[in-house]
């Protein structure tokens, strides 16, 4: 029902996107995309990336369900999104996490209190600690595909580009975005 039309910045080949979410697709919930070719008013303006929305509707595909709470982690040169845990006011999550669902204090409070078991449990207890609050596998997996893939504008180089749905059981699934500077040349602070 959107449409999410991309101009592959930093991508000649117009493939890398399209390949990655197709790759990670067979090892996690990811958007689907497609090239189109777009033409306004029988004017011709090229062929662009279609990428999936990370909406209520990819969400239901997924997860049988259009409920949970979703943020997006936008593009940062200063990778600021790495989870870190920065206290127990929402205003300082806010700047570096979009919620594109229901903004409400409790989703807040549940995204900070997985920073805070991220960051503060010892990993003696780490994963019994993170197992009711994080799909720990499918965090693997996207680490894996950012890392093997060389997403050059991810979690693995900059800590941006990436989202996060929490599902009604209050479990955290850390899920790809925004891949146009993937199979390329690591760069950036990561």
């Amino acid at each position: 029902r959107t449409l999410n039309l991309l101009n592959s910045h930093d991508d000649p080949t117009f493939l890398r996107a399209v390949l990655f979410y197709d790759i990670a697709r067979g090892y996690l919930p990811a958007p689907k995309a497609n090239f189109v070719r777009v033409v306004i008013n029988g004017e011709y303006w090229g062929v662009y990336v279609n990428v999936e929305q990370f909406n209520k509707d990819f969400v239901q595909e997924w997860y049988g369900t259009k409920k949970g709470a979703r943020w997006k982690v936008p593009g940062s040169p200063g990778g600021r999104g790495s989870l870190a845990y920065l206290g127990d006011d929402a205003a300082a999550y806010r700047g570096i996490y979009e919620i594109k669902s229901k903004d409400d204090a409790a989703s807040w409070k549940a995204l900070i209190e997985l920073c805070r078991v991220l960051n503060t449990t010892p990993a003696a207890t780490l994963e019994s600690a993170l197992g009711p609050l994080l799909d720990v596998d499918g965090a693997l997996r996207f680490l894996a595909l950012d890392n093997a893939l060389v997403n050059n504008d991810g979690y693995w180089i900059r800590t941006s580009d990436y989202s996060i749905y929490r599902d009604e059981k209050g479990r955290f699934h850390i899920l790809p975005q925004d891949a146009n500077e993937t199979f390329s040349r690591p760069g950036g602070p990561g």
